[in-house]
């Protein structure tokens, strides 16, 4: 590179920001001009500068809501479910196989919650899932409860479409045995599924955040961007 070439393009550019006149009287005056090469380059300026600023405030954002709103969420979810499941097998309720479903959707989702806020601890530096049992453990629980939500709604919903659709077949298909039997069915689908988070999760030392963090192990990461073709 050479300098004193870039130095006579940025001391041209300079100039050309400028315009010196002398009036008749000998007074010299100095106006500022743009040209479109320079307006471009301060219009990019603002540009980087606002971008800059948005990228501030929604870091911001993300840090109140990290620290401030998943604990508020956990606490009051973890309330809510429970007392949905209390509803659903201590009262006349318990009658009703629906009743099966949303209770044990409300413990699958407390579950998840409590996995939740194990890894919100992380930011208040109690690092529990960065150990290495721990971080197999709550990584299986998360995905095992994730499939569990899902599912037993799906299960849900297609009780209640028989239910609506096929009335009279109700009291025969809808029951509470047919409940639990259908509920032991995708828990055990969801554990068996669920079961590779326990080989692919391990504590990993990470460069960019310049601690340990449970996270995919490095060989398996290396090998699914080989498949897709990242590599």
């Amino acid at each position: 590179m050479d300098i004193g070439t870039d130095n006579g393009t940025l001391h041209g550019q300079l100039l050309n920001l400028y315009t010196t006149t002398i009036s008749p009287d000998g007074y010299i005056s100095t106006t500022t001009q743009l040209s479109p090469t320079n307006e471009s380059y301060v219009n990019s300026s603002a540009a980087i500068g606002a971008s800059s600023t948005l990228l501030n405030i929604a870091e911001e954002v993300g840090d109140f809501l990290i620290t401030y709103y998943t604990p508020v969420l956990v606490f009051t979810g973890s309330i809510g479910n429970m007392l949905s499941v209390l509803v659903f097998c201590k009262t006349k309720l318990r009658k009703l196989s629906s009743s099966y479903y949303l209770a044990a959707l409300g413990v699958s989702d407390t579950c998840f919650l409590v996995g939740l806020f194990i890894s919100w601890l992380n930011f208040v530096d109690v690092n529990l899932t960065n150990r290495n049992i721990f971080c197999q453990s709550f990584t299986y629980l998360s995905g095992l409860c994730s499939f569990l939500s899902v599912w037993f709604v799906v299960a849900f919903t297609v009780e209640r479409f028989i239910a609506v659709l096929y009335p009279l077949k109700r009291q025969t298909m809808c029951t509470v045995k047919r409940a639990k039997i259908v509920l032991c069915g995708l828990t055990v689908l969801g554990g068996v599924h669920s079961a590779p988070f326990i080989m692919f999760a391990s504590p990993q030392f990470s460069e960019r955040l310049n601690t340990t963090i449970c996270d995919v192990r490095e060989e398996y990461k290396v090998s699914a961007m080989r498949e897709y073709g990242y590599t």
